[in-house]
C-alpha cells in the first residue's frame, strides 16, 4: 500500500544571486498553490539506431532531461503598502523587474512589474510531493493571468528548471501568513477599462505572456533560456452594440487602444494589470443566458518597448 499522499505536497522557491548558484538563495519562501504538476524527468532521449541480424528494440539513453513545474497561485495583497507581494518572485522568474516605490505626497507606496529582454532573474525550487524532493535550479518559466467574474485574481506559472538528484526528505514545516486573503473579482471590487470605456462589464478576461523559454542542451551550456515573448490575451464583454463602440472596426482596423484592469479600492490591497497599445482581432458573438456578449481576443504591443504589460500592486 502507498504511503505517499498526493494532497501533501510543498512548494518553496527562492530568486538565485547569479545563475545556477551553487549558494542557497537568500530568501526561499514557501508558496501557496492553488494547483501543482511536476513533471520530474521532461526532455528527449537519445534513439539508437543499429543494424543487428535479428528483430528488436535497440537500448536507448537518457538525453539532457529537466524538471518540469507547473503552479498556480492566487494573485493576493502585499503584506504592507510598497512591498512586494508573494508571488513577485515567481514572476521576475518569468521575465519581469520588479520596482519598488515608496510614498511620494499624492503618490502611494507600490510596486511595478514590467517585462524586460536582458538578464532575466531565474530561481530554485523545492517541490516536495510528499516524502519525494524534487531540487529544481536555474528556473525560468512563462506566466497566464486568469481575471474572471466570480473568481479571483490568479497566475499560472511554468517553470522549466535544471535537475538536481530526486531524493527521499521529510515535509518541512512552513510559514503560509504572507497568503493573505485574496479579494474576489465582482462589481463592488474590480473596474475593466476598454479602450477608454469605463466600467465595461465582463464575464472572462485573461492574459498569456507566452514567454519563450528552452532547456538547452548545449555541451558545456546546460541551461534554461528565455528567448521572447508574444503576449495575447483574450476577453469576454457585454455588447455594447456598434453605435457606441464598433469593436468589429477596430479589428479590421487594427486601431489601438489601452485596456486596465483594477480591482480592489483600499490602499495596499489594489491590483492594477495596464496595457497602454492593445489591438483586437475577429470579435465573435457569446451567450449569457439570452443576454449578448463578445468574445475578443486581443494583442498588447510595445510603445517604446519593454513596457506593453504594467502590473501595480500599490
Amino acid at each position: 500500500m502507498s504511503n505517499q499522499k498526493t494532497n501533501r505536497r510543498v512548494i518553496r522557491f527562492g530568486l538565485e544571486s547569479s545563475y545556477n548558484a551553487e549558494a542557497m538563495p537568500a530568501e526561499m519562501a514557501a508558496i501557496q498553490p492553488t494547483s501543482i504538476e511536476v513533471t520530474p524527468l521532461s526532455g528527449d532521449d537519445i534513439q539508437r539506431s543499429v543494424i543487428r541480424p535479428y528483430y528488436g528494440n535497440t537500448p536507448g539513453l537518457p538525453g539532457e532531461k529537466h524538471m518540469q513545474v507547473q503552479l498556480a497561485v492566487e494573485m493576493v495583497s502585499p503584506e504592507s503598502a510598497g512591498s512586494a507581494p508573494p508571488w513577485g518572485s515567481l514572476l521576475r522568474a518569468c521575465g519581469f523587474a520588479e520596482t519598488l516605490i515608496a510614498a511620494d505626497g499624492d503618490t502611494p507606496a507600490q510596486v511595478v512589474y514590467t517585462p524586460v529582454s536582458d538578464n532575466e532573474a531565474s530561481g530554485r525550487l523545492y517541490c516536495h510531493v510528499d516524502k519525494t524532493l524534487h531540487e529544481g535550479r536555474g528556473a525560468r518559466g512563462t506566466v497566464q493571468f486568469a481575471l474572471n467574474a466570480q473568481s479571483v485574481p490568479t497566475m499560472t506559472v511554468t517553470f522549466m528548471a535544471l535537475l538536481r538528484p530526486i531524493v527521499d526528505a521529510a515535509l518541512p514545516t512552513v510559514d503560509l501568513s504572507a497568503w493573505q486573503a485574496p479579494l474576489a473579482i465582482n462589481s463592488a471590487n474590480t473596474d475593466l477599462s476598454v479602450f477608454g470605456r469605463d466600467s465595461t462589464p465582463f464575464s472572462q478576461f485573461s492574459l498569456d505572456m507566452a514567454v519563450q523559454t528552452r532547456h538547452r542542451t548545449v555541451v558545456d551550456a546546460n541551461d534554461v533560456a528565455i528567448t521572447g515573448r508574444a503576449p495575447t490575451g483574450s476577453m469576454q464583454i457585454d455588447d455594447p452594440g456598434v453605435a457606441e463602440i464598433n469593436f468589429f472596426q477596430r479589428a479590421l482596423a487594427r486601431e489601438p487602444g489601452p485596456i486596465v484592469f483594477a480591482h480592489g479600492t483600499e490602499a495596499g490591497k489594489t491590483l492594477e494589470l495596464n496595457l497602454p497599445r492593445v489591438t483586437i482581432q475577429a470579435p465573435s458573438y457569446a451567450d449569457d443566458e439570452g443576454d449578448q456578449m463578445l468574445t475578443i481576443p486581443y494583442t498588447p504591443e510595445p510603445v517604446a518597448g519593454d513596457d506593453e504589460v504594467r502590473i501595480v500592486c500599490r
